[in-house]
């Protein structure tokens, strides 16, 4: 578009070459005006200001104001700016105008980053969203990555967690794997970065591109199987210095929590049960009435007053040789739960110079440092935990459990206790009201210390040669660092570890360097554009990482290992690994007329993580499009401002497994036969959990694209529609070996996933006025998969920690819920013994359909119950602006999928849970619903996955609400400020989901342990309740 920070001498040479044939024209008779020319962002300087048919005229000084004489007070001035509507304006007798140009986008042709340069929108030939980035820095997030959600069709992002500091998971057009790693690139000033968005600050950020077919991803090779996300920094402008702070501070609270019932709630609801069913409460449950105890576990849990700040400090500026951008950011997040917290500060410095005519000199320098703490259990361990327990011992439970008033409280402290009716009679249960897995929560927060530090420095220097005309070398070489460091220390309190304080301390340096050198011509004969890219890159990345646990703390004052009083050995290692990736790339576009487009590019990647023979791969791809718009035939319709129809085909690789996948590992070991006479013998051994394989290869994912891109009314409309079809072959997967083997598994190319899809991306300029204007965008997608082949096997079964299942088979959907259908509850005996039922089934448990009618329930009863995977995922903005005032509202939506919620499966998490109680089945005589169990006569199907525990996991979210105000220039510049904007921000603030989901968070998801593969997705368990922000902020540029 245009510049808004036009460099003022420029200005006033302009000025000059057009004030003085304006004094050599004026009459006797003449006329002044003055006048104000603005767009919706404020005054604009240097738009012309003529009068029509005459040559007196002039150009508007740096706030858009403008003085001239005109040779009558009827003539008619003629307003134009690049990229601006030109605007004719009858004088009429007035001295002074304010004039407001529109925006003509019909002139513009956007400029969108790709790999390795840039094309203009208007000729890309495959599939790139490009994000609008404007409102969202007052978003109250620290990662960036959250604000992609709901922006980009085909884009989805899953925020696991609430955790402070967590980065969603970020996914493009679906899965594309099986086991290996299923995240896009990301791509910083055109640094591949390891550590994603994590480091970044929105307010340093120009521009980005998500690359989402393969045609345009593939010149990324081996790692854009995924997509790729380009970010463009800031730079600086020729200008005088120019500086920016930007600073919010916010509250957050937990939008919904789970409805645990009161002690007396509880016992009344026992109580009553027994007087339906005609028999006495047990004396577990008895005991409870007893405990003269509330607490609300759930809050004991959470910060009482979480908040988040974030400042941002820059200055920018230069001379027309080099110019500067330099930030700093700092932001603070407390999380929703106790013992959450996250701290950001990074720098981030951008350097252009044009050492002579032909040289350009650009460095980037961004250092970064992180601390994020996390609690030490999950937030389901508070809300299983019953109200009568108390956090520590009061002197009512003090005096019943014989433990000291103050010490936290467990379960096991209830134990073989006397309690005393209040008739006065006693009684002792046999065990303690709360199991003796209740421990206390609370203590664990308490007594136990996580947090990781980070350490980051990412540099890059790049050279732009012209060699002739056309003709562009670039090098460009830089390295990523990072040090972590995880410390965890459990003092005598914390459960794990009551004999003895340990402390965990590892850390981790990450080194990856990177040179990429290209050569870029360009040219133009005719009607024929063309240019022609080749290059060579070269990357290397080490590893080192190392651990020890220390114990016998004497003092939990200090918690250095040199206080330590001895080593757990199995618990102290090294690691180290270096990998290298060698790459050649070309690429070349040609244009007709400005209608027909080709694009073809071709990446050829070897990589060290795969063994002779197998470490190259190719990826090519080839793209068109036709401008139908510029026909001769169409260019008659005044409505039709672009029709664009694009196809391409791609081929991108994806090789993220471990650096020791072909090669075997050795580990200390001692020999099972030892020498015969009892000695055993240690030396090296080969590890006993992953067998090498040195024939696997590259996954690769062939894709074809299609869509079309549609603008009208002068661009007031624009629409773009993308259909997809991709085949992801040779899938690498760690597949499991029979245990005679001496091995758990290995790594092979087992078999083909298929995803397709389509994506609609519409924005609208709805009104536009002088004082008004209103823009909307829509976007949403579709995304299936099939898998197709497994090896020769039909399907693969994986299994999460409370025994539910995970169905991957061929034909069908990659990942399924995999279980028994219920068919509501049994009321009674009777109908119990009339059905097929498990030997254990009671009265109140649940009845599991006989799917084979063999009259037996069984494993082969077992059958598609659940799908983890969305059908729809969608966003819709809208950005109001009216005089000073701006509005920015967001709805995203996600639909069609399902979700296991694993608090079902907890006898503890549900009989406090009015969710899991209410119309539950009590007796023959009172059935309940017929569908909710009696949680004390599961049948054993606690212990089988069910459909009873799926849940529909669609919302939809009011995912933010943006009210700004932006101050009247003219009245700031008199105290020497260019421009300041007062803002209010609420993120998550309402959320619509299914009746049918009993928990708090739709968007949670287990991603630790066994759930970080992607055969295993779905389960909810513990997670954090969705937190709700408001933040107050404002932007201040002098």
């Amino acid at each position: 578009m245009r510049n808004k920070f036009i460099h003022y001498s420029l200005v006033m040479a302009w000025m000059l070459l057009f004030c003085v044939p304006c004094v050599t024209v004026t009459y006797a008779q003449s006329f002044t005006v003055t006048g104000t020319v603005t767009d919706s962002q404020g005054g604009i300087p240097g738009a012309n200001v003529k009068v029509k048919g005459g040559t007196a005229g002039t150009i508007t000084n740096m706030d858009g104001q403008f003085t001239l004489s005109v040779p009558s007070s009827k003539s008619i001035l003629v307003v134009s700016y690049i990229g601006y509507t030109p605007q004719e304006v009858a004088i009429n007798g007035k001295n002074k105008l304010d004039i407001h140009l529109l925006e003509d986008t019909k002139t513009l042709d956007e400029v969108v980053v790709v790999g390795y340069g840039v094309q203009k929108k208007s000729h890309l030939t495959g599939s790139v969203s490009k994000m609008d980035i404007n409102n969202l820095t007052d978003i109250p997030v620290t990662q960036v990555d959250q604000l992609l959600q709901g922006k980009i069709a085909g884009v989805n992002i899953q925020n696991s967690t609430s955790e402070a500091g967590a980065a969603p998971q970020i996914r493009v057009r679906g899965m594309g794997s099986i086991s290996a790693d299923s995240s896009p690139l990301i791509v910083i000033d055109g640094y591949p970065t390891p550590d994603g968005l994590s480091t970044l600050d929105m307010a340093d950020i120009s521009s980005i591109e998500v690359l989402k077919d393969a045609a345009s991803a593939a010149i990324y090779g081996s790692r854009a199987a995924n997509g790729v996300i380009l970010v463009t920094t800031k730079t600086g402008k020729a200008s005088k210095p120019k500086y920016s702070v930007k600073a919010s501070t916010g509250l957050k609270w937990a939008y919904k929590l789970h409805p645990i019932m009161s002690s007396q709630d509880y016992c009344s609801m026992i109580g009553y049960e027994s007087v339906l069913k005609n028999k006495t409460m047990s004396q577990t449950e008895e005991a409870f009435g007893l405990i003269d105890n509330y607490t609300d576990w759930q809050k004991e849990g959470l910060n009482s007053s979480p908040q988040i700040h974030q400042v941002q400090l820059s200055v920018s500026g230069g001379k027309n040789d080099i110019t500067y951008y330099i930030s700093g950011n700092y932001a603070q997040e407390d999380g929703i739960m106790l013992n959450s917290n996250y701290t950001r500060l990074n720098l981030r410095s951008r350097i252009n110079a044009k050492l002579s005519k032909r040289v350009d000199f650009s460095l980037n320098l961004a250092p970064s440092y992180t601390k994020t703490e996390t609690p030490a259990t999950n937030f389901m361990d508070f809300y299983r935990t019953p109200s009568f327990m108390p956090v520590r011992h009061t002197a009512a439970t003090s005096a019943l459990t014989g433990k000291p008033i103050g010490s936290y409280a467990r379960g096991s402290d209830f134990s073989n206790v006397t309690y005393t009716r209040e008739d006065g009679t006693t009684f002792t249960p046999s065990s303690s009201p709360f199991g003796s897995s209740n421990n206390n929560p609370r203590s664990l927060m308490d007594t136990e210390e996580r947090f990781r530090e980070d350490y980051n420095l990412q540099a890059n220097a790049s050279f732009n040669v012209q060699l002739m005309k056309g003709l562009v070398f670039t090098t460009s070489n830089g390295f990523f660092i990072k040090y972590r460091q995880n410390n965890q220390y459990r003092d005598y309190a914390a459960k794990k570890d009551e004999e003895s304080a340990m402390g965990t301390y590892t850390n981790r340096l990450y080194i990856d360097l990177l040179s990429e050198n290209t050569l870029n011509y360009t040219g133009k004969t005719g009607k024929h554009d063309y240019s022609v890219l080749a290059g060579y890159t070269a990357q290397t990345t080490s590893e080192r990482t190392a651990g020890i646990v220390g114990l016998g703390f004497p003092t939990d004052y200090i918690h250095t290992l040199n206080a330590a009083t001895s080593f757990d050995l199995d618990g102290t290692y090294t690691q180290k690994y270096r990998t290298a990736m060698m790459s050649l790339l070309a690429r070349a576009t040609y244009s007709y007329d400005e209608k027909y487009l080709l694009s073809a590019s071709i990446r050829t990647d070897g990589s060290s993580l795969f063994a002779d023979g197998h470490q190259w791969g190719y990826f090519p791809s080839v793209s068109v499009g036709w401008r139908a718009s510029e026909e001769s035939f169409l260019k008659q319709f005044g409505w039709l401002n672009l029709l664009k129809v694009r196809a391409s085909f791609g081929v991108t690789g994806n090789n993220s497994i471990p650096a020791n996948s072909y090669y075997d590992l050795l580990y200390p070991n001692n020999y099972a036969l030892g020498e015969g006479n009892g000695n055993l013998i240690s030396g090296l051994a080969k590890t006993s959990e992953t067998k090498s394989n040195n024939r696997i290869t590259w996954e690769q994912t062939y894709e074809y694209n299609a869509g079309f891109d549609l603008s009208i009314l002068n661009n007031r409309i624009n629409l773009t529609v993308d259909g997809y079809y991709s085949i992801t072959k040779q899938l690498l997967f760690k597949q499991p070996v029979l245990s005679f083997t001496g091995f758990n598994n290995y790594w092979n190319n087992i078999g083909r996933i298929r995803n397709s899809g389509i994506e609609v991306e519409l924005n609208t300029h709805n009104i536009r006025t002088k004082n008004f204007e209103w823009e909307s965008s829509f976007n949403i997608s579709s995304n299936f998969n099939k898998l197709l082949e497994l090896s020769g096997e039909e399907r693969l079964i994986s299994t999460g920690e409370r025994n539910e299942t995970y169905l991957a088979q061929v034909g069908k959907r990659a990942i399924s819920f995999f279980g028994y259908k219920t068919d509501g509850i049994y009321k009674s005996q009777e109908e119990v013994d009339a059905v097929p039922h498990l030997a254990s089934a009671v009265p109140g448990s649940l009845r599991i359909v006989d799917i084979n009618d063999d009259g037996v329930i069984n494993d082969k009863d077992r059958t598609e119950i659940g799908n983890p995977f969305p059908t729809a995922t969608w966003g819709f903005t809208n950005t109001l602006t009216w005089k000073g005032f701006d509005l920015y509202v967001m709805i995203q939506g996600v639909h069609g999928l399902d979700v296991f919620n694993g608090d079902g499966y907890f006898t503890e998490t549900k009989k406090f849970n009015r969710n899991y109680v209410k119309n539950r089945w009590i007796s023959a005589d009172y059935p309940g619903d017929g569908k909710t169990p009696s949680f004390a006569a599961n049948g054993g199907v606690a212990w089988e996955f069910t459909d009873y525990l799926i849940e529909d996991g669609s919302y939809v979210a009011l995912r933010n609400v943006t009210l700004g105000y932006k101050f009247n220039k003219k009245q700031l510049k008199k105290i020497g400020i260019s421009s300041l904007r007062l803002y209010a921000s609420g993120q998550n603030l309402f959320y619509i989901w299914s009746k049918d989901y009993r928990g708090i968070n739709p968007e949670a998801r287990k991603t630790s342990g066994s759930y970080s593969s992607p055969l295993i997705n779905g389960y909810q368990s513990g997670g954090f309740p969705l937190q709700s922000t408001v933040t107050f902020g404002f932007e201040l540029n002098f």
